[in-house]
């Protein structure tokens, strides 16, 4: 009897939403609730509270403003008290009612009477924080939007916190996935990343959020090359990061141009603008540690503005909790060997991307880490011993006696080689973002004052095309 009624009184909480005046078929009396500066009928927190503890229950009753929390609550515990005593008729009934809801929200463009903030319902219901739901069917009603490896179910036509719209999956990765949606609070378009609700991802995420709302209060200058985030939250367990949506990556580009490499002064242009961007990060002693040409977005189609992605992997130079990180074709020899290391990674990586670009060929195709270290000694020749010396994985690479345990020869495939058909500049510039030890390499400065790019103005990145 108790599924029945609960049944009934969401029918009738529906109900009162696409009534004339907002009023419930039900004789419900109503009552206010502070947080939302909305009427929340009084037979709905009733319903509510039956299903919570009974020391809950008068506490939901009596407090409007921790109305929502007694909802997730009771959406957690209705979730193992379905059945299918719930008649078919029953389950149509509600879902034209949630039609009739959609369609009186899109007449009006406003939250609802009985919601917060409500712009999107979508082609699938969603119900709280807990009971995420498809279409309402005796099967679906308690299907909750997550896989078993903790990933957002997303589907196009679906809804994020009923205010975005699901088009398309931009990606999938380790983190979570990133959605393309519609704002339609905004009517506009917007790249909505849901991290994966396991604990290691969401602390990382939680450490992504910090940093891009230090960014976002603090920088100063050549933010205009980061990505912007508009807005963050939680829904259905999984933090939320929306973010301006942006072109396609430079690996994409460089897929379309046939892997043939850039002409050099857009190759100019594009890293001048990285440049600019890693000079706000690293004054305010953040490293990005997961440069590469995927995390570097076009602004527009086919324009030559770009904007630097993907936070994820990001810290604050004094609080680095990671020690093994970067994409492998991009990881500096610190990270390879397990050095201390600082923002000097970042301009490794930006070496290798700007050689990448150039020839449109991976300068360390590699598939591991031994293989990575044997062809960064055939570009950048051997390392200092006692630079070497330093690293907690040095065994992996060196034998007692000091040798390389890889057969390699030094120098046999260096920069200059590989650049041969560049200029002195353009070789030197890569080189010196090649080096060995951290100290050797060039800065964010020295590298903006490069006489490979110095005279480089980047706000000619709108006028050209790059393909």
């Amino acid at each position: 009897m108790h599924k029945n009624n609960t049944l009934k009184f969401m029918i009738h909480k529906l109900q009162a939403d696409v009534s004339p005046g907002g009023q419930s078929y039900a004789s419900d009396s109503l009552t206010s609730s502070s947080k939302c500066g909305k009427i929340v009928p009084k037979g709905f927190k009733n319903a509510v509270a039956r299903y919570l503890p009974p020391s809950e229950q008068s506490f939901l009753r009596n407090s409007g403003e921790n109305q929502a929390q007694g909802k997730v609550k009771y959406q957690a515990n209705i979730k193992k008290k379905l059945s299918k005593s719930w008649t078919n008729e029953m389950f149509e009934e509600l879902n034209s009612l949630m039609d009739l809801r959609k369609n009186s929200f899109e007449e009006n463009k406003k939250p609802l009477k009985n919601d917060c903030e409500i712009y999107f319902t979508g082609k699938i219901m969603v119900m709280g924080d807990d009971l995420c739901s498809r279409k309402l069917t005796e099967n679906s009603l308690v299907e909750i939007n997550e896989d078993e490896k903790g990933y957002f179910k997303g589907f196009h036509g679906d809804h994020i916190a009923f205010r975005y719209e699901i088009l398309e999956s931009l990606g999938k990765g380790t983190f979570g996935e990133v959605f393309k949606c519609l704002d339609h609070k905004t009517n506009k378009f917007v790249a909505i990343k849901v991290v994966r609700n396991v604990k290691e991802q969401s602390k990382l995420a939680q450490e992504e959020l910090e940093i891009l709302e230090e960014l976002g209060k603090n920088a100063q200058g050549g933010d205009e090359f980061i990505v912007q985030m508009i807005d963050h939250f939680e829904f259905c367990g999984h933090l939320c990061i929306a973010f301006e949506l942006l072109g396609m990556s430079l690996l994409q580009v460089l897929e379309n141009n046939n892997y043939q490499g850039l002409p050099i002064e857009t190759v100019k242009i594009l890293i001048k603008q990285l440049l600019t961007a890693l000079k706000t990060l690293h004054t305010m002693h953040i490293i990005h540690c997961d440069l590469k040409p995927n995390n570097i977005l076009l602004k527009e189609k086919n324009k030559g503005q770009i904007k630097l992605i993907d936070f994820g992997s990001a810290c604050i130079e004094s609080k680095k909790v990671q020690e093994y990180l970067q994409n492998l074709y991009y990881r500096a020899p610190e990270i390879v060997l397990d050095i201390d290391y600082g923002k000097s990674i970042d301009i490794w990586s930006l070496g290798c991307i700007t050689a990448e670009l150039l020839t449109g060929q991976v300068l360390f195709f590699a598939q591991n880490d031994h293989e990575l270290f044997k062809m960064m000694v055939e570009t950048c020749g051997l390392p200092d011993r006692n630079y070497i010396r330093k690293g907690r994985r040095i065994n992996l690479f060196v034998d007692r006696q000091g040798k390389l345990k890889l057969k390699t020869v030094p120098n046999s495939k260096t920069v200059n080689k590989i650049l041969q058909d560049y200029d002195d500049d353009t070789r030197n510039f890569v080189e010196s973002c090649l080096k060995w030890q951290p100290e050797q390499r060039l800065t964010v400065d020295q590298a903006l004052a490069h006489p490979w790019i110095s005279s480089v103005d980047v706000n000619e990145c709108e006028n050209i095309a790059l393909f």
